[in-house]
């Protein structure tokens, strides 16, 4: 579909950003095409699951201040999934790479860590990520190797999922100053409670029909490498909504979003480069600009509506890179 704002010239903000993702795109490729090669030889679940836990709270949190100012929970009382973000870093994907892999294993399980780190003799948890980084020199003689920026990468990332705020990881080396991170442990994906405490349950594996989804293409043909977190948050917030309500179209209420799915405004307008990328069908309001606002064809009392969306599930069966580029591409004309 095309949407309103589409059809309005890009802003030089906006124009920087297409950019500055079609940079990190190419510098990115050659990376994602090696971590898909690696997904081919683990073994894995046949689609992702994740337990509703992750991405959505039952009860919903508070918001502080004004809620007609429509602002987030604090970020301890928003779902593990939409807290994990931090500038630069990798702990959203690695977490559900994670699941991912340990999925290979039978429902009701407990599976145990089957990869090492970091051994270039065989595929290790540092080969299945891909990232812009680039070989850089450190000194007149030493450099710093894509690999070794990729090993600190996950092992910050360790670090902030077996945190005292998310422990959605346990590191039963954590003690040691080397190998830390060797036979890191998954736990439950409600992670830290809201409200303080401790997350004493390990990660068993769910049965599929309990559980929202989303394809195995998000690994094996490099998505997860390439989509923003925010992005990779919507899609599970529509995996959830597909869920609970079946594979119809399907919306969520400002309140529910912010209070349930702890997703901001800039995040749910994630929706349309997904849209662009062949990922979710959008229905929307054709009376809406880009903001959100009214622009004509309302009458007085009547309200709007709200987009409607689908995941589109064979989208993931295509390649990320050139599917990214090209949309990438065309709007940048």
């Amino acid at each position: 579909m095309i949407f309103f704002s589409d059809l309005q010239p890009l802003s030089a903000s906006e124009r920087k950003r297409y950019e500055a993702r079609r940079v990190k795109l190419e510098k990115s490729e050659a990376e994602v095409d090696k971590a898909c090669a690696k997904f081919a030889e683990v073994e894995t679940g046949s689609q992702l699951r994740v337990r509703s836990e992750f991405m959505f709270r039952a009860e919903p949190a508070e918001l502080p201040g004004d809620p007609s100012d429509r602002r987030l929970p604090a970020p301890q009382d928003r779902p593990p999934a939409t807290r994990l973000p931090s500038p630069r870093g990798i702990a959203l994907r690695v977490y559900l790479t994670a699941l991912f892999v340990a999925q290979s294993r039978n429902p009701g399980t407990y599976p145990r860590n089957p990869l090492p780190v970091n051994d270039i003799d065989t595929v290790s948890w540092v080969d299945l990520f891909a990232t812009p980084s680039e070989l850089s020199r450190r000194g007149d003689r030493n450099y710093v190797t894509v690999r070794d920026k990729k090993v600190r990468q996950l092992h910050s990332a360790m670090d902030r999922l077996s945190g005292d705020a998310f422990q959605l990881v346990h590191l039963p080396n954590g003690n040691k100053s080397r190998g830390k991170c060797e036979g890191f442990q998954l736990l439950h994906e409600h992670g830290a409670p809201y409200g303080g405490g401790s997350n004493p349950d390990r990660y068993m594996v769910p049965a599929e029909e309990r559980t929202p989804s989303l394809p195995a293409g998000l690994f094996h043909n490099g998505w997860i490498h390439l989509l923003e977190d925010t992005e990779i948050n919507f899609l599970l917030m529509l995996a959830w909504l597909h869920f609970r309500f079946g594979a119809q179209p399907v919306f969520v209420a400002s309140d529910i979003r912010l209070r349930q799915f702890g997703l901001g405004k800039d995040a749910y307008e994630a929706h349309r480069m997904l849209n662009r990328f062949g990922l979710v069908d959008v229905e929307e309001d054709p009376n809406r600009d880009f903001d959100g606002y009214l622009v004509t064809g309302y009458n007085e009392g009547t309200m709007p509506k709200l987009h409607r969306f689908v995941l589109r599930r064979e989208g993931f069966d295509e390649k990320a890179v050139p599917k990214i580029r090209s949309a990438i591409d065309r709007r940048l004309r």
